[in-house]
């Protein structure tokens, strides 16, 4: 009895170690137009605003090909206060479940932007799980890579 109970034991743990392994993930994501922006000319003539906008993306995670869509929302940081030219938050789902993420930029997406931020799993199999994600883009396509930890 002892050993199918250690047995039986150790199938489930390791059945519950692969749902919830570490995940490492590249993507290419495509961005649509802004569906909202607000902003405009500051006091010493510098543009600063913020957008709403939502996309796609295809992840290779596991060795499967995965999709996925986003919305995010973004808002340029003074030029006198900033560690990064934006911030972002965006909220993504696919067929494993949704996760929302928080991102600094480097740049301008119209010549070039590199993003670095913070995957947390909201449902799923991303529940109660983090991570991490980068990647850089210029125009409507964004390529990076990240790291769901287990």
């Amino acid at each position: 009895m002892k050993t199918y109970v250690f047995g039986t034991l150790a199938l489930v743990l390791l059945t519950s170690a692969s749902i919830v392994s570490a995940q490492s993930f590249t993507y290419v994501s495509t961005s649509n137009a802004p569906t909202t922006t607000v902003g405009g000319a500051g006091p010493d003539g510098r543009p600063f605003g913020a957008a709403a906008w939502s996309g796609t993306s295809e992840l290779m995670m596991d060795g499967k090909k995965v999709m996925s869509n986003f919305t995010c929302v973004a808002m340029t940081q003074p030029n006198n206060a900033k560690i990064f030219d934006q911030h972002m938050m965006c909220n993504g789902s696919d067929s494993g479940g949704t996760w929302t993420s928080a991102w600094g930029c480097s740049g301008v997406q119209a010549t070039g932007m590199t993003c670095w931020g913070q995957l947390q799993g909201l449902t799923g199999g991303y529940a109660k799980r983090t991570g991490v994600i980068s990647g850089s883009g210029k125009g409507a396509m964004q390529t990076g890579s990240g790291h769901w930890n287990p």
